[in-house]
């Protein structure tokens, strides 16, 4: 399909039923286009879809009636060639997930630190209120004067409730050394 000099004036100007009639002659002979370069129907209509977008709204720009099918045609193979590109990279990183994933290491670091994490929670559970309220508090990250402000208390007993936790979770969970530096970091302000 050929636009007369008249209707590319037209298309230029927004003629909605000259960009159907453009779209019509040339999504079918796109579409396979695209097909040697993308073997996924869907991400080639998406392309498509974009390519059309754009055309729509570089039309003032086009020159003449053969810089239609040029800009549709460089425009769908840079856009399949980027999804290459951008494939690839996903691919990439999903092999070394997988890497990661099945490695030893990955396995044994998240099994201690799940274990670590439950152990934790259970010695927490076992604090005395309201030590165990301003402990909860902290874990979430509520400042000391947040806490004491939430409570209606002044922010040494805050204080004193914290080491009174660190105390208890230290007797607690003294044989998992792994641990203390975790409590630490929370007790420490």
């Amino acid at each position: 399909m050929i636009l007369t000099e008249d209707e590319f004036r037209k298309f230029k100007s927004g003629e909605t039923q000259l960009f159907k009639q453009v779209f019509d002659s040339f999504y079918k002979g796109l579409f396979l286009f695209a097909k040697k370069y993308i073997h996924d129907d869907v991400a080639i209509e998406d392309l498509l879809q974009e390519v059309f977008t754009m055309l729509w709204e570089k039309k003032n720009t086009l020159n003449d009636v053969n810089s239609v099918k040029a800009f549709l045609y460089v425009s769908v193979r840079n856009k399949a060639l980027n999804t290459l590109r951008h494939q690839k990279v996903v691919d990439e990183h999903q092999r070394e997930m997988i890497q990661v994933l099945q490695g030893e290491d990955f396995y044994k670091n998240n099994l201690i630190e799940e274990e670590t994490y439950r152990l934790l929670l259970a010695a927490i559970d076992l604090l005395p209120e309201p030590t165990l309220q301003i402990c909860r508090m902290v874990m979430n990250g509520v400042r000391n004067v947040d806490i004491a402000d939430e409570l209606e208390i002044s922010t040494s007993t805050v204080k004193y409730h914290k080491r009174q936790a660190f105390a208890f979770l230290r007797e607690k969970l003294g044989e998992q050394v792994f641990l203390l530096a975790f409590l630490i970091s929370l007790f420490e302000n």
